[in-house]
């Protein structure tokens, strides 16, 4: 509490010692604040050109055009072309549009015009997304508008002009990168179409792989091998039964008259006939078995036209033989079927060498076949690759040029101009009342400050308690001024000067913020600007 007191009575005495010297308030205030409200006074106003803009980046197009073009973000574009449009090389292009490169008489005027322009032109989100506000302000109200419109086309030159730079930029690298895939492709198809030519003939023709149709050849080589062993055995067989038999002829003679004579070689041929139309239907007529029971047919007719030749000339000298000759059927039989076994054996002889040449090549080429498949694979994947490559550059190539298009129709971005630019009639600044109050603000300030310092220089003892603060001496009563009326009346003179002062300092005060409301010397202004 003590301590409370001793500040409370500290900061009584600094107040006391600043209204005792408040003379230095009212003219620190009377030097500062009319020079400060003269140079309010004398501000030129400036006039605030604006204009609001709204980018569409959503329109009919969009869903039309999602999967069949090259979409990007055209929100994230427009906010970099805003953040980026007060550069030094837009600002440039903006002074010189609007003539203000003219009042820079050097490089350094000019630099310093930029900054200013970097500065005082203001580019911000209206509140909403896509909805930019661009304001500047400079004393000539035209000028304003000319930099505000000049600002705006370049937001939406660059926008146009960036969107056109990058479809061409991508044209011309899908273009390149097109032939060059174009270029690969045909040197794929070309090493591919070499590789049948020479090569491919060598590859199995069944859909299966090398091995397996090894294994498949390897079976019928045994099944071959298998009816070749069964027919030599039923061949045998019937020649050692054949050994045991008399041997005349069981046939007629020919007389030359009717019906003609039946030979050995008769039932041989019908029944190779009839094989060679089985192998027919399965095979073409140059195959080897084919060709083999042919041979065996013509075989078998020359020699039955030889019997029938022999038959005819023992007819012809022995008439009386004729009878015996059909004695032995048996005998004719056995000889029939030796006959047929043996054309038989050869046929599966024949059948056996030619799987077994079949199967010899294909072992032969075991190791050469797959390094020919694996070159085949390795072509055919490489042509596969470019192929889908070229193919998909073909495709992004189209939905470029179908994405340019659809920016040439001026239909996929779309600057709206919500407020055009325009100049209020009024100026927009300087706020004079404002500037008026914090000068006799800041005058006040200062005077109390002066008086507050010049206390604390020669400070004014007016109480016992501060002599007591200041001296070790005891203070044993306080002694009155003998002409206490004279006193009175010198402070109260006093007084009513720093009244009729202050009542001055704020009659100035009110005339001038008076002046600036009613009199509207910034219409006034603005008029003489436009003349």
């Amino acid at each position: 509490m003590k301590e409370l007191q001793q500040a409370i009575e500290l900061l009584y005495t600094y107040l006391q010692g600043i209204w005792i010297r408040r003379r230095y308030i009212i003219i620190t205030a009377w030097l500062f604040c009319p020079i400060g409200w003269v140079y309010v006074y004398n501000m030129p106003p400036t006039f605030e050109a604006s204009a609001k803009l709204y980018v569409e980046t959503s329109t009919v197009l969009e869903p039309l055009l999602r999967g069949l073009t090259l979409r990007k973000n055209q929100s994230d574009e427009i906010k970099l072309i805003a953040r980026t449009l007060l550069s030094r090389p837009n600002l440039e292009k903006i002074a010189r549009a609007t003539d203000l490169d003219i009042q820079a008489k050097d490089d350094k005027a000019f630099e310093s015009l930029i900054d200013g322009l970097q500065n005082q032109i203001q580019i911000s989100s209206a509140g909403r997304e896509n909805l930019y506000n661009i304001a500047y302000s400079n004393p000539k109200p035209q000028l304003a508008l000319k930099v505000v419109q000049e600002t705006l086309n370049t937001f939406v030159e660059s926008q146009l002009g960036s969107s056109r730079a990058d479809s061409q930029a991508a044209e011309r690298f899908l273009d390149s990168e097109i032939a060059e895939y174009e270029r690969r492709l045909v040197a794929a198809e070309i090493r591919l179409s070499d590789f049948k030519k020479n090569k491919m003939a060598m590859l199995p023709s069944t859909e299966s792989d090398y091995y397996s149709q090894i294994n498949s050849e390897k079976q019928k080589l045994e099944e071959a091998r298998l009816v070749l062993r069964e027919l030599e055995t039923r061949l045998a067989s019937a020649q050692s039964q054949l050994t045991g038999e008399e041997p005349v002829f069981g046939v007629m003679p020919y007389s030359g008259g009717g019906n003609a004579p039946t030979t050995q070689f008769d039932e041989r041929i019908r029944t190779l006939r009839s094989q060679l139309d089985t192998l027919l239907i399965r095979f073409t007529e140059q195959h080897p078995d084919v060709l083999e029971v042919q041979r065996r047919i013509q075989m078998l007719e020359s020699q039955r036209d030889e019997e029938l030749t022999q038959m005819a000339q023992m007819s012809a000298d022995n008439p009386g033989q004729s009878a015996s000759l059909n004695q032995n059927s048996f005998y004719q039989e056995l000889r029939i079927s030796v006959s047929r076994l043996s054309s038989e054996v050869a046929s599966a002889k024949v059948r056996v060498q030619a799987y077994a040449s079949k199967v010899n090549d294909l072992e032969s080429k075991l190791n050469l076949i797959p390094e020919i498949e694996a070159e085949f694979t390795g072509l055919n994947r490489d042509y596969d690759i470019t192929k889908s490559k070229y193919e998909a550059l073909l495709a992004r190539r189209e939905s470029a040029e179908l994405s340019r298009r659809a920016d040439a129709s001026e239909q996929d971005v779309q600057f709206n101009v919500i407020e055009p630019p325009r100049v209020p009639l009024t100026a927009s600044g300087p706020n004079r009342g404002l500037f008026y109050t914090l000068v006799l603000v800041v005058g006040i300030g200062l005077g109390v400050f002066m008086a507050f310092l010049r206390s604390l220089i020669s400070p004014v003892l007016s109480r016992a308690s501060q002599l007591r603060s200041i001296s070790d001496y005891p203070v044993f009563g306080v002694v009155s001024h003998t002409d206490k009326r004279k006193i009175l009346k010198q402070i109260r003179l006093h007084f009513f000067y720093f009244a009729l002062l202050s009542g001055g300092l704020l009659l100035c005060y009110i005339a001038l913020l008076s002046n600036e409301v009613l009199f509207g010397r910034s219409a006034e202004l603005l008029l003489r600007g436009i003349r």
